[in-house]
């Protein structure tokens, strides 16, 4: 039987949004806001009211306005990063960097560019799921254009050491993008001497709704459109923006920065809650080592227990987690990032990725670990 109330675990695939942002969308509504690219006087003011979205934005970024591109999501910005910024880099080479570890919309470009005759080196990771800078340096040639790491692994909330593999980057004249999809919120982001070239963003990760994201480019590093029609957002991004999203993701983004050492605290004392009551389960693997993770999302593995059994039953109790991310959902392979580690395909699929959101509370940590133990005892019990 289904619980009356469900327990929600898979903040890192979309959060509720936020009190301030709600107030925001009901103002919106209220305001008979227009086209912002409407030469009437209605559309000035949504064109106003669109400017004062990116000021915030930037202010929070540390950055300037004109960097900031607004896109319908974190999959739109890392496309429009690579593959517009590789158009315009491609004169001067065809090789390119990255993670075997990246989110889909990251590694799917990259396919699309293979196709298209250009060199891909996927650096390997260690049993952490880390790459190595100086392995990073050592695969960097004369014909390098770009770079591509993100900040915290979207399914296992490791933080890659980002800024040292932006100021290698940099030593060679490489651009380098990074998605910050996780990152921002938990970990101070500023752009100014941070190295990178552009960032993607996504507003459903941090109580702004579905359909808002942003694209930080840095002044000098120029990238190709890749949608056509009007010359919105600097002639990059082509089509309307979406006014209300960019205002709810201005808001939530200006919350996040004033409350982040908040909200690190109270992430950090519920994950360290949540890893004592795992660890207490039988067959159970954590899938973090050391301090260098976010401190939202935990990942962790059944050993010899039905991937499919498991999650069906946890959605039976009215539980929501993941095994990966949301973008996958539906697919039967194993997480990429999982067998990038050394997980065997079965155990990758026996695995939960488990993060939290700003109304988390022990007692629902404590609701999921026990339906959880009960689950998987029972489990083990069926395939004795």
């Amino acid at each position: 039987m289904k619980r009356s109330e469900a327990i929600y675990l898979d903040h890192a695939s979309g959060t509720t949004l936020l009190p301030e942002v709600k107030s925001c969308i009901s103002d919106w509504l209220e305001s008979g806001m227009t086209n912002p690219s409407s030469i009437h006087q209605e559309g000035r003011r949504s064109a106003a009211g669109l400017d004062e979205a990116r000021t915030i934005i930037a202010k929070v970024l540390g950055c300037k306005p004109s960097e900031i591109l607004f896109t319908s999501g974190g999959t739109e910005a890392n496309n429009l990063a690579i593959l517009g910024g590789v158009d315009v880099l491609k004169e001067k080479g065809r090789h390119i960097i990255t993670c075997a570890t990246e989110h889909p919309s990251v590694l799917e470009s990259y396919k699309s560019l293979e196709k298209s005759g250009f060199q891909i080196t996927y650096l390997k990771c260690d049993s952490n799921g880390d790459v190595d800078p100086e392995a990073f340096r050592a695969s960097i040639t004369e014909d390098t254009i770009l770079a591509s790491f993100m900040w915290v692994n979207n399914e296992t909330g490791l933080v890659h050491p980002v800024e040292t593999l932006a100021q290698i980057a940099n030593d060679y004249e490489v651009k380098f993008h990074c998605d910050v999809v996780q990152a921002f919120g938990h970990f101070p982001i500023n752009m100014e001497n941070s190295g990178i070239d552009s960032l993607a963003l996504s507003g459903h990760k941090l109580g702004a709704p579905a359909g808002i994201g942003a694209l930080y480019v840095r002044k000098g590093h120029a990238i190709s459109r890749t949608s056509f029609g009007g010359s919105q957002e600097q002639n990059v991004r082509a089509g309307t923006q979406n006014h209300m999203g960019a205002k709810a993701l201005a808001i939530a983004m200006d919350y996040h920065l004033a409350h982040i050492d908040t909200l690190h605290k109270k992430y950090s004392d519920l994950l360290d809650y949540l890893q004592g009551h795992l660890q207490a389960m039988p067959g159970i693997q954590v899938n973090r080592q050391g301090k260098q993770y976010s401190p939202n999302i935990l990942s962790c593995s059944f050993k010899h227990v039905d991937g499919e059994a498991l999650f069906i039953r946890l959605d039976m109790k009215n539980i929501a987690v993941s095994n990966g991310a949301a973008c996958s959902s539906g697919s039967q392979a194993p997480s990429h990032v999982l067998t990038a580690l050394g997980l065997d395909e079965n155990t990758a699929q026996a695995s939960l990725r488990i993060s939290m959101g700003i109304k988390t509370t022990k007692q629902e940590i404590d609701d999921f670990c026990r339906e959880l133990e009960q689950i998987v005892t029972s489990i083990y019990r069926d395939s004795e």
